[in-house]
């Protein structure tokens, strides 16, 4: 706490940096203190902006250059360090689906997503400046609104130093609660995917001994930028068509579910 109230630009930039370049931490809770301490004086509201406009900045773009050049590879890097491990790269995709440019400003709400979004906006082909300009836009809000929710309460309470230091350790036991129970969800997801999962190999040998079954390639289509592969004879369906189209399937043959 000395050191968040001692030094809290560096505070801010080194959390941002981490967090914006994929560390699983939350941002949030650094801007929302961040807040509470300028309203008490120990730091400048806009020095505190720019710093972290900064990072996010600096991160996103890094994310977004990587995304151009490597596609799905550095998605599925990303994920594994993500919060939401198991649906960051499909959340993202259907996002970004939904709209770009919305996507941009409002990705940073949204946890677990906000990392994947800039690497999905350069497999997409998104062009430069205009990643730059609406990224940027959508940084800044986030950052001024959470500082503001810190700060505006603070400034009515003139009790700065004391909220600004319990605001940060009431958002750590939040973020360590949330970590932990998304790990234990993730523990309990994998032990239920390990007794129905098919290893490729088996696929494999399926395929090369003639039995029939189905094949349903889930992939989203921004997949198939990166890589147009497909398993032979997939049938490409959304996850969220699958139960709609249970009908149209063999009632007597194995289907198989595959995505990246």
């Amino acid at each position: 706490m000395q050191l968040v109230v001692g030094h809290p630009y560096l505070v801010l930039l080194a959390s941002g940096l981490l967090e914006r370049v994929g560390a699983p931490l939350l941002f949030s809770p650094v801007l929302v203190a961040a807040g509470a301490l300028a309203a008490g004086g120990h730091l400048r509201f806009d020095v505190a902006v720019w710093i972290a406009l900064a990072t996010c900045v600096l991160g996103d773009t890094l994310w977004y250059e990587i995304g151009r050049k490597k596609g799905d590879r550095v998605l599925s890097m990303l994920c594994r360090i993500s919060l939401e491990p198991d649906s960051c790269v499909r959340r993202s995709k259907v996002f970004f689906e939904k709209g770009a440019n919305r996507t941009l400003i409002f990705s940073k709400w949204l946890p677990g997503v906000s990392h994947v979004v800039p690497a999905v906006a350069g497999l997409s082909g998104i062009e430069r400046q205009h990643f730059f300009v609406t990224n940027t836009a959508g940084s800044a809000l986030w950052i001024v609104v959470l500082m503001l929710a810190g700060y505006l309460p603070v400034e009515r309470m003139h009790v700065a130093s004391a909220v600004g230091p319990i605001l940060f350790e009431v958002s750590v036991v939040v973020l360590a609660l949330n970590v932990g129970i998304k790990y234990m969800q993730r523990r309990q997801f994998l032990k239920d995917l390990y007794k129905s999962r098919i290893t490729p190999e088996e696929v494999r040998q399926m395929l090369n001994a003639g039995e029939k079954f189905v094949i349903l390639d889930l992939r989203h289509p921004l997949d198939s930028l990166a890589d147009p592969r497909t398993l032979p004879g997939a049938i490409r369906v959304l996850p969220a068509e699958v139960t709609s189209r249970a009908d149209t399937l063999p009632k007597n043959e194995e289907i198989i579910l595959y995505c990246t």
